[in-house]
């Protein structure tokens, strides 16, 4: 997961800014070398909450309105004419933060990508964040000196303690899920926190000897290099959405990463080979890995089930969607926009919030081929968005046995997310538009979702390349 979220945060800028944004603009000739004043953050903090306020279910769940107000006014006392850039990214980001969802927290600019990509980057692969230490899986420096389990306690003398609490109210979620960004976007970080190269590195070794180094940053020329590195010491690790494989004893084990549609394999026909080889070898069991998931189509969690479970079932209580001409606006940006194929939201009156209960467990599908042998599901602090939902049908309705730690995300969320910018500093947030309740329908239970076999692995079992939680669910599998 590591690896592909580096991937992911190297070309965040090389890619552009396809994606679709709700009232874009193009940033004027001068604008990269302007400060933006102070008037214009707050216009920009109006329109922001307005925006959110208008588009969201439920956006003050977590925080009041006086209360953010607070936050607002606290967040613009620091500044007396003007912001810069990166500045109104860490107002934004606060803001976001403070509606504590796991989709809503860091924002981004086109400017402040473009200067982040003429940085020198922090040469460290974070494998964990801890609230004193940041644990390395790789040095990817010119001269390495940290291995896989060294953790970083100091960073140009700030202690990582300091930087994670700086870091921590940038994103919104569960504490295991911020610190999950924290570790996955820790270059960029640094960068908006103005921590630059030369880095000045205090660190413990795994054996616990103290050391002190300075290591100079690595350059977005470098990426390819540090990217073909990367893939040969994890062993050339995919970046397939899903892929299947035997372990031993013939038991068959899925790597679902993403809920998306790989066109190149299309899951149906994913699903049709891995069923039918599963029957074919007479397999005693398949283990299903949503550690690395981070959501996507939850439908494509409903047609992975229908190849194993007779259980009725749901994967969510219930669902409410906030009408908005904000989110309307965000339709609309799409190349290939239809009329007809969102008729019904646009129909609908702005400010309405269409909602659906999901009175009845689901009589389940059974398509085939239909595998009869047992079914385990790994889930852990990565497991996210859609794959939250599907880990919470399977453990609310006992669809299959669970393994693993909690997930990153309360199955109580907000999403169905669009993008929007602000009109001065041109900060493109994130905003949700629906709100998705609990398979068990418990609104109130704000927590993750927790398996059924609790199994944190230690740093010893990283280092050693050890898995208890994938050992557990074998161990299930073949003595149960």
């Amino acid at each position: 997961m590591r690896f592909i979220l580096f991937v992911c945060m190297v070309f965040i800028s090389c890619m552009g800014y396809g994606q679709q944004i709700a009232y874009e603009k193009t940033d004027p000739i001068d604008f990269y070398s302007k400060k933006l004043s102070k008037q214009a953050i707050k216009e920009d903090i109006r329109f922001w909450l307005t925006t959110m306020e208008e588009s969201h279910v439920n956006m003050y769940h977590s925080i009041s309105r006086e209360q953010m107000q607070l936050l607002v006014d606290s967040l613009l006392i620091p500044f007396q004419d003007s912001v810069t850039h990166i500045e109104s990214i860490l107002i934004f980001s606060r803001l976001g933060a403070a509606l504590d969802e796991g989709h809503v927290g860091l924002v981004s600019s086109r400017i402040t990508d473009s200067l982040y990509n003429q940085s020198l980057r922090f040469p460290f692969q974070l494998q964990k964040v801890t609230q004193d230490a940041w644990f390395v899986s790789y040095d990817i420096s010119s001269t390495p000196k940290l291995e896989m389990n060294d953790k970083i306690i100091s960073i140009n003398h700030i202690p990582v303690s300091e930087l994670n609490q700086r870091f921590h109210c940038l994103f919104g979620g569960l504490d295991n899920w911020r610190k999950e960004q924290i570790a996955s976007y820790s270059k960029k970080l640094l960068f908006l926190a103005g921590i630059s190269s030369p880095f000045e590195i205090e660190a413990i070794k795994e054996n616990g000897d103290k050391i002190h180094f300075t290591v100079q940053g690595f350059h977005r020329s470098q990426i390819d290099s540090i990217t073909k590195m990367l893939t040969t010491k994890m062993n050339h690790q995919s970046n397939k959405p899903y892929e299947f494989s035997w372990l031993k004893n013939g038991i068959g084990y899925l790597n679902y990463r993403s809920m998306r549609n790989d066109p190149t394999l299309p899951f149906d026909q994913f699903l049709t080979t891995v069923f039918t080889s599963l029957n074919d070898s007479s397999s005693k069991g398949l283990v299903i890995d949503l550690r690395e998931n981070g959501g996507g189509d939850s439908q494509l969690g409903e047609r992975l089930l229908a190849h194993f479970n007779k259980k009725p079932y749901i994967l969510a209580g219930g669902m409410k969607w906030k009408i908005s001409s904000h989110y309307k606006a965000f339709l609309k940006t799409s190349k290939n926009y239809n009329e007809a194929d969102n008729k019904f939201y646009m129909s609908q009156p702005d400010g309405n919030t269409y909602t659906y209960v999901n009175r009845e467990l689901k009589k389940p599908i059974i398509k085939e081929p239909f595998f009869e042998g047992k079914v385990a599901f790994l889930i852990g602090t990565g497991t996210f968005s859609s794959a939250n939902m599907l880990a919470d049908g399977v453990v609310s309705y006992q669809l299959a046995a669970t393994f693993g730690e909690p997930t990153g995300e309360s199955p109580n969320d907000f999403g169905e997310m669009f993008n929007f910018m602000l009109p001065n500093s041109h900060v493109i947030a994130r905003a949700a538009s629906k709100m998705f309740t609990r398979a068990n329908k418990d609104e109130k239970n704000l927590g993750p979702v927790v398996p059924e076999n609790i199994i944190i692995p230690t740093a010893t079992d990283k280092k050693q390349k050890k898995d208890p939680v994938l050992e557990s669910a074998v161990n299930w599998i073949l003595n149960k």
